[in-house]
C-alpha cells in the first residue's frame, strides 16, 4: 500500500480563521454502501445506494454478494451481463453505475456497445466488456477514469442491469444480483 499525507483546510463557513489538518491516507479500496445493493434485469429494477465517504475517485467496484440474472431463460445465469453470446458475443457485461439521473458514470458512456437489427431502445448503448471478467467473476472492477468522479456523502447512485436501462429486450429477464459498491480514492 501506499502512504500519502494531505493538508486538508475547514471551510471558510466554520470561522473566522481557516485551519489545515494534516490527513495521512493509504491507498485502498473503500466501501462506500452501508448494506448491501440489488438489482434486478427489468423493469426498472435499479439499486440505489447513498455514498457514506466524500472524496474524488478513480474508479469503483462491485462485489457479489448473492443472486444471479438471466436476460432469457434459454441461457444461462450472469451476475454481471447476458451469456447470450450468439447476439452479443462473448462476456457481455451490462451492470451499469449512474447518478441519481440515470446518467452512466462507469462504465464510460463512450466506452459501452450498442447492439443494431434489435429495435431502437437496443440501439442505445448499454453493455461492454472488461478484459479479465466474465459473467462469474466474483467482483467486477471497471477501469480507472480519466479524469477523477467527484463523490460526496450522500449522494445517491444507482445499479442498473443494461437491458433494464435502455428497456432493451427485457422481458424475458429475470434474477437479481446483490453486491457491495467500493471506490478507490484518490
Amino acid at each position: 500500500m501506499v502512504t500519502g499525507e494531505h493538508w486538508i483546510y475547514t471551510d471558510e463557513n466554520a470561522g473566522e480563521r481557516r485551519e489545515a489538518i494534516l490527513a495521512r491516507c493509504e491507498d485502498t479500496w473503500q466501501k462506500i454502501n452501508s448494506a448491501p445493493v440489488c438489482f434486478g434485469a427489468r423493469n426498472d429494477t435499479y439499486g440505489a445506494f447513498s455514498i457514506t465517504k466524500a472524496g474524488r475517485g478513480k474508479t469503483m467496484k462491485v462485489v457479489r454478494k448473492s443472486g444471479s440474472i438471466h436476460c432469457n431463460p434459454k441461457h444461462g445465469e450472469s451476475y454481471w451481463g447476458c451469456t447470450n453470446s450468439r447476439i452479443y458475443g462473448d462476456n457481455a457485461l451490462m451492470t451499469i453505475i449512474t447518478d441519481a439521473d440515470g446518467g452512466s458514470l462507469l462504465p464510460p458512456i463512450q466506452d459501452m456497445k450498442a447492439l443494431y437489427g434489435y429495435g431502437d431502445e437496443c440501439g442505445k448503448k448499454h453493455f461492454y466488456s472488461l478484459e479479465g471478467t466474465g459473467h462469474k467473476s466474483p467482483q467486477l472492477v471497471f477501469r480507472n477514469l480519466s479524469s477523477s468522479l467527484s463523490l460526496t456523502r450522500n449522494q445517491e447512485l444507482q445499479i442498473w442491469y443494461g437491458q433494464d436501462w435502455r428497456d432493451c429486450s427485457e422481458s424475458k429477464n429475470s434474477g437479481t444480483t446483490c453486491v457491495d459498491v467500493y471506490a478507490w480514492y484518490l
